[in-house]
């Protein structure tokens, strides 16, 4: 029998945004602001509008913490 500290796929619970502590909210912030300047940097603009240039592929980061 399990004891109460089982974790398993089926009882973890994610996180709202406002529920992370502070630091790790700012750091969030930090990666997304980053991403945000990567994409963007996919596209160029004309006179005409917008253009995409090339497609985006999103980095991976070996650091992340994924669920087994």
């Amino acid at each position: 029998m399990g004891s109460k500290t089982d974790v398993d796929n089926n009882n973890i619970m994610i996180p709202d945004f406002g529920e992370l502590p502070e630091a790790d909210r700012q750091e969030f912030e930090s990666h997304v602001e980053d991403l945000r300047r990567k994409m963007l940097s996919c596209y160029w603009k004309t006179r005409q509008g917008v253009t995409k240039q090339e497609e985006f592929t999103l980095p991976i980061n070996d650091k992340s913490k994924m669920l087994a």
